[in-house]
């Protein structure tokens, strides 16, 4: 007896092979197309908003405004003011509310080594409980930060300190004129949000009250 196989029957498992394969390489192309648009770097294009013009898409420049300008990312003296300008208005600007925040946020910007040393100077020195106990309220003002001329990585900041608080359940405003000299190194981590995206670290502070 021979037994033949149904055309159709042939036919049709032919066809559903070659349906199969078909999906198959689509779906490998799929995968592909994914894992491409997953890894290639994404258009960059920067606009000023200002003028609507367009100033660069991808690495090809299309010049400046008066409002934006593209070059290369260098660290300058305008970083280590600012991070300088921040750290010392969270020591000296004190708001009982955010305390703790500020202290925290201040401490971050410090090298960890020079961080430890300074918390434990401010445990020794109960200067933290005295202002919570005598309410302390002060509002800081930055008169002149300048560079170093023999260090650029040391600036010197002198400015005015106007503290309100409570002693003996009077109210007494005190202002204090204060001279202080800062220490940056760089941070091996670069820019981030703990040094204010500047890439610097407070290294040390010196503080001297002027009469």
């Amino acid at each position: 007896m021979v037994i033949y196989r149904d055309p159709a029957d042939v036919r049709t498992n032919f066809q559903l092979l070659t349906a199969l394969l078909i999906i198959l390489c689509l779906f490998t192309l799929s995968a592909l197309g994914n894992a491409w648009q997953y890894w290639r770097r994404p258009d960059r294009i920067v606009v000023d908003r200002s003028s609507g013009r367009v100033l660069m898409i991808n690495n090809r420049e299309f010049g400046e405004t008066d409002a934006v300008k593209m070059m290369p990312d260098r660290v300058g003296d305008a970083d280590k003011k600012y991070l300088v300008g921040e750290y010392v208005r969270l020591l000296y600007a004190v708001n009982p509310a955010t305390r703790a925040a500020d202290l925290k946020a201040a401490l971050e910007m410090m090298l960890p080594q020079s961080a430890a040393k300074f918390a434990a100077y401010l445990k020794e020195q109960h200067i933290l409980e005295k202002q919570r106990a005598e309410s302390w309220q002060a509002i800081w003002s930055a008169q002149d930060v300048s560079t170093d001329r023999l260090d650029p990585f040391t600036l010197r900041v002198i400015g005015k300190q106007e503290i309100t608080k409570v002693i003996n359940n009077s109210n007494l405003q005190e202002t204090k004129q204060l001279q202080l000299t800062v220490k940056l190194v760089a941070d091996p981590a670069g820019r981030n949000d703990a040094n204010r995206r500047t890439g610097f670290l407070v290294a040390a502070i010196d503080y001297k009250e002027l009469n």
